[in-house]
């Protein structure tokens, strides 16, 4: 024999069948459009009665039956007694849901607490549920806070205020933030990754910008890494990590995110059997524009690698080159730059420099721009090896991680206007950067 359905379900999946139907007959002829909505409405104006029937049903101590007299504190373990009952309210999923529960007081610490709070996961003081929170969350780093709580409602019925979105977004931004700062103390203590390593296809690449952010205090870098796979010159699953921090800082962020990607992988180990045996790891790829801090960095934090300048960076300097010689945007300095960009790509570094051996410059500063392009090609020679790169199937070009910078950080954090705390922006460059990267969470 089937169990008979609780009364007050029943009573209200009957009282929304009722208001559906009337709907119908009162709308006879309506488009789609209209049902829509008023179906919808009447299903929101539901979802808090059938939630509250659940939670009543399903949660010890507001099931009908007697909660215990005593009750553990969880602060000091003594056993505390209730001493009444108080109201909860808290705006779900499903709308705003409230109900009595019972209430235990600590006479040791003073504390005061409900079982039924810790039983449902929500913490003491919380008005919104852990879906709510979520959706906050996800839109406050996608758009500006008071455009999210617009979405919000738009989208769920649920109405929040931008400043709860702002409170919600920035302390589960801090929190994640705060995560990976320790992980990444850890994974440069260890050498190991922190969390679930998903080695990314193919060789491993690691690739760094920067983007100006204006902060409270006027503007400043924000460093960009992004580690992924290299898989027949394309850059495949990334993983990006994003913050306001100087090199020896950023570092270690950068170095735990190609863990996980599996840049610490043991592939083979040298070493006889009277001597010390040496891991040998993956070989990297490391692209950047150029500075030195960049390679400074990998040499700090990775084995063997291969260093390659972005080939836009380098051609943009010999741009730069060209119009300082023959005049800003002037036909001869484009045919200049062409040749030259066509020289690097298909012939080396080596191959430009001798191409600049011997230009006749006329000013002052077409000396100093030509001696200060020198100096960059020739300092970065076997980083600019494009010829060999390309035929290894290499990226040469840090296209993946300059449209990071984009989407990642200016789309939300270079809005008209905008000006940041360093926490307000460490909270959302963290979730952005793990909105956009393809490793799962942490454990």
């Amino acid at each position: 024999m089937a169990e008979a359905l609780p009364e007050g379900i029943v009573a209200r999946v009957q009282e929304l069948g009722a208001e559906v139907a009337a709907w119908a007959r009162a709308h006879r002829g309506e488009d789609l459009a209209a049902h829509e909505r008023g179906v919808l409405a009447a299903v929101r104006r539901a979802l808090p009665g059938l939630l509250g029937e659940v939670v009543r049903l399903a949660t010890p101590g507001l099931d009908g039956r007697h909660a215990p007299l005593r009750e553990a504190c969880p602060g000091c373990g003594r056993r505390g007694r209730t001493v009444g009952w108080r109201a909860r309210a808290v705006l779900t999923v499903c709308g705003p849901v409230g109900f009595e529960r019972p209430w235990y007081a600590c006479r040791g610490c003073r504390r005061g607490w409900s079982p039924v709070d810790a039983a449902l996961g929500v913490a003491p003081r919380a008005r919104l549920s852990a879906g709510v929170g979520a959706h906050a969350v996800a839109l406050g780093a996608a758009t500006d806070f008071r455009e999210a709580a617009a979405l919000l409602e738009a989208l769920t019925g649920l109405a929040v205020a931008p400043e709860t979105v702002r409170q919600h977004t920035e302390d589960a931004g801090a929190a994640l933030a705060a995560a990976e700062a320790a992980a990444a103390a850890e994974t440069a203590r260890t050498r190991a990754p922190v969390g679930p390593v998903d080695p990314a296809p193919g060789r491993p690449v690691v690739e760094v910008d920067g983007v100006q952010v204006r902060y409270l205090d006027g503007w400043h870098e924000v460093k960009v890494g992004l580690a992924a796979g290299c898989v027949g010159a394309a850059t495949v699953a990334p993983t990006y990590t994003a913050a306001r921090a100087d090199p020896a800082a950023f570092g270690p962020r950068l170095l735990a995110a190609a863990a996980r990607r599996g840049a610490l992988d043991v592939v083979a180990w040298q070493g006889g059997l009277w001597e010390t045996a040496l891991a040998v790891l993956r070989a990297v790829v490391v692209l950047g524009d150029g500075a030195a801090w960049i390679w400074h960095l990998a040499a700090e934090h990775f084995g063997e690698r291969t260093e390659i300048v972005d080939f836009y960076h380098a051609a943009q300097h010999a741009w730069e080159l060209a119009q300082a010689l023959h005049g800003r945007d002037s036909p001869t300095a484009a045919t200049a730059a062409a040749g030259w960009r066509r020289l690097l790509l298909e012939e080396g570094a080596d191959a430009l420099l001798a191409a600049w051996r011997g230009l006749p410059t006329a000013t002052a500063a077409q000396a100093e721009a030509l001696r200060l392009a020198r100096h960059y090609v020739r300092t970065n020679a076997a980083r600019m090896a494009y010829p060999a790169f390309r035929a290894a199937g290499l990226p040469i070009g840090a296209g993946p991680v300059e449209s990071a910078g984009k989407h990642l950080v200016q789309l939300r954090l270079k809005r008209p206007g905008a000006r940041w705390s360093e926490p307000g922006a460490a909270a959302l460059l963290a979730l952005r950067a793990r909105a956009a990267s393809t490793l799962p969470a942490a454990a």
